[in-house]
């Protein structure tokens, strides 16, 4: 089996964008990555829990969730980042599955087995 190039976003069981896992990061979009993860570290609140000192799937979480919200609204930088981030700090994720037809955006990463 071929293992696939591509990181996957789905919304509602429909793909609506594929991430190029190949495409190279430049220094300082890596170095960005590392701030964000300093960030991260402090805390974050995911559908409205605060989470202290998050681990590596809750960061990549709530890194989903903003993605599938700048795919919304078509902000192209932090699709960008975003989709960076996931596959530099999450190498085995290849697809990022949201339901959004409840009150909240549910998210479920899928890694390779």
């Amino acid at each position: 089996m071929t293992e696939s190039k591509w990181l996957s976003v789905l919304v509602n069981q429909q793909t609506v964008f594929e991430y190029d896992r190949s495409t190279s990061i430049e220094a300082a979009q890596s170095t960005y990555l590392d701030t964000m993860d300093v960030a991260m570290r402090r805390g974050l609140k995911i559908h409205g829990e605060l989470i202290i000192n998050p681990d590596k799937m809750q960061r990549a979480r709530f890194v989903a969730l903003n993605l599938i919200k700048a795919l919304q609204q078509d902000n192209e930088a932090v699709i960008s980042v975003a989709c960076a981030y996931l596959v530099s700090r999450c190498p085995a994720l290849r697809e990022v599955q949201a339901n959004d037809e409840g009150t909240s955006v549910e998210i479920t990463l899928v890694e390779k087995p």
